[in-house]
């Protein structure tokens, strides 16, 4: 096992996006593998999925694309087997550029607990629950206050105010990554004498979070 330490941690966030692929199809399987004629996207690229059908649990998240062949890509650390089946066709839009928040202090993945269902009848003496559907994941990131927005945080602004999705990225010191595509909160700021000024933002992630190895 390697800890995880924080430092010389990168958080990106997506700036600009190339040209959509189209996605044929999906396999139920660990990793998913998506289907896309001569999609010409190289390894590591990071991307999302919209326009879904049958498979819906896909619909609006994040990916990265490992050991791409000419008409087909592994979604990495993505387990699809036990999703419904994909059908139609869908789109994947890769990054194209990124822009670094170089601000950034720290970060927390919420787990997404389970909703707990009452399944208690007059014969038990104790509560009885089942896990229902899971909450949905969020990410919160922690930045120091600057006096003017960076191209990132501009990014992170404009997308709160138009409640528009935004796909990011955080890459370890070893070079295992975070990716996850959700609509940011819109930053706050606190400022006390004599201390650097804080903020914060949360984003509501689409899907859930994907971790894969360096």
């Amino acid at each position: 096992m390697t800890a995880v330490i924080g430092r010389g941690v990168r958080v990106e966030v997506a700036a600009t996006y190339a040209a959509a692929k189209t996605v044929t199809a999906i396999t139920q399987a660990s990793p998913g593998v998506a289907t896309s004629a001569a999609h010409g996207l190289t390894d590591g690229t990071v991307g999302y999925l919209s326009g879904i059908s049958g498979m819906v649990q896909l619909e609006g998240m994040a990916v990265r694309v490992d050991a791409p062949a000419t008409n087909t890509i592994n979604l990495e650390s993505l387990d699809t087997s036990a999703f419904s089946a994909f059908s139609g066709t869908c789109s994947l839009t890769p990054v194209a550029t990124w822009q670094t928040l170089g601000i950034a202090t720290s970060y927390s993945i919420g787990g997404g607990e389970a909703e707990k269902l009452d399944n208690t009848t007059l014969l038990d003496d104790v509560k009885q629950e089942l896990n229902g559907q899971l909450a949905s994941q969020s990410v919160s990131i922690n930045v120091n206050a600057e006096t003017f927005n960076s191209a990132a945080m501009a990014l992170i602004e404009a997308a709160a105010r138009a409640a528009n999705s935004l796909v990011f990225r955080i890459t370890l010191k070893d070079g295992s990554v975070r990716v996850f595509r959700g609509e940011p909160s819109l930053p706050g700021e606190d400022v006390q004498k004599g201390a650097i000024g804080t903020g914060s933002f949360s984003v509501s992630v689409k899907g859930f979070v994907i971790k894969t190895p360096a």
